[in-house]
């Protein structure tokens, strides 16, 4: 059942579309098929592991910045109508009414990427950097993938939990659900380098490759974080279970339901708090997987996490440097779930 899956995979090794990689399936709280392959980096030696460290770039936007929101909700912190006002001081005038909702929906109106290096005069103007950056396009006009939302919310949420994001990610994120090895600013020998490389031409282990990432020392709301596939299981199986996690409640399961539902109907493309909602019109998923399908993909690396709440169906995929990591992705996810309904 999991043949085309095992074919995909192998193949992609071959014609070095990525140099190793970490994949698994499963269903609510039971792990379906798991594999590890390849190595960590072209040309290395070590093997990629269940516990080998990736830059999961864009997939930090569901993996801390939607989680640490939806804790917020819980503990009466904010609510996601709130303006960014409310928490942040010298908001201009053009984004005093954006919401944390639309912040989370892209629905700001912010840029899509601005790079901070060039507008802030030092990383600790980034936010003033960011709110002076002028707007897209109208708040709550469109959806508008934007990586300046995130961060705005990385920013944010150090106000709210008053305490750094990093730390804030490992004590509401991470030690609750047992997730040992994510982490910003990875260390260790079993971490896969991305494509940065430093002044000598070698290639970076425990660097981020987004650029404003980097400016910000590593640890933002939209990027950064670095994880491995026994963490990634643990957090889809957890949504797959409505919040729950070995027996206990990580969220509620009316909080999951928030974040993982479409909150843009009638706009130009589907999305949920941080999550993007396939739909036959957008099917990033893949033509296979039901309409109310529901993750994220990283561009950068091919790294990916899919669920289906229809039945409970999760996919968790971590690459690095994928040469057409949008096609793969569909076509490893179909298999994946054709594979699924045979068992």
């Amino acid at each position: 059942m999991w043949k085309a899956v095992d074919r995909l995979l192998d193949e992609a090794l071959t014609t070095e579309q990525f140099p190793g990689c970490a994949f698994a399936v499963g269903q609510r709280d039971k792990v379906l098929y798991k594999k590890t392959c390849g190595l960590l980096a072209k040309d290395g030696e070590k093997a990629v592991s269940s516990r080998t460290c990736y830059d999961v770039g864009d997939l930090t936007q569901v993996l801390v910045t939607t989680p640490l929101c939806l804790t917020a909700v819980e503990q009466g912190l904010l609510d996601p109508e709130d303006t960014i006002r409310r928490f942040l001081p010298d908001v201009p005038q053009d984004k005093q009414h954006i919401t944390i909702a639309q912040l989370l929906t892209q629905t700001s109106g912010l840029s899509p990427h601005f790079l901070l290096q060039e507008e802030a005069r030092n990383h600790k103007d980034a936010l003033a950097a960011l709110l002076r950056h002028p707007l897209a396009g109208p708040v709550g006009g469109k959806v508008n993938d934007s990586g300046m939302g995130f961060l705005l919310l990385g920013f944010l949420l150090e106000k709210v939990f008053d305490m750094p994001l990093d730390e804030a990610a490992k004590k509401f994120v991470a030690d609750p659900l047992g997730m040992t090895r994510t982490s910003y600013l990875a260390a260790g020998t079993d971490v896969a380098p991305n494509l940065i490389r430093d002044n000598n031409g070698v290639l970076e282990t425990g660097s981020c490759a987004d650029a404003n990432a980097r400016y910000l020392h590593g640890v933002a709301g939209h990027s950064g974080l670095f994880t491995c596939l026994d963490d990634m299981t643990r957090y889809a199986s957890m949504l797959a279970q409505d919040g729950r996690v070995d027996g206990g409640v990580f969220l509620s399961p009316r909080a999951v339901h928030l974040a993982i539902t479409e909150r843009t109907r009638g706009m130009n493309a589907a999305r949920g708090y941080g999550f993007h909602i396939t739909k036959r019109s957008n099917p990033f998923l893949g033509l296979i997987w039901p309409s109310d399908g529901y993750g994220l993909r990283d561009p950068a690396s091919g790294s990916v996490i899919a669920l289906s709440p229809e039945d409970g169906f999760f996919a968790v995929f971590l690459t690095n440097a994928s040469t057409d990591a949008q096609r793969f992705t569909r076509l490893l996810l179909n298999a994946a779930y054709a594979g699924f309904q045979r068992v």
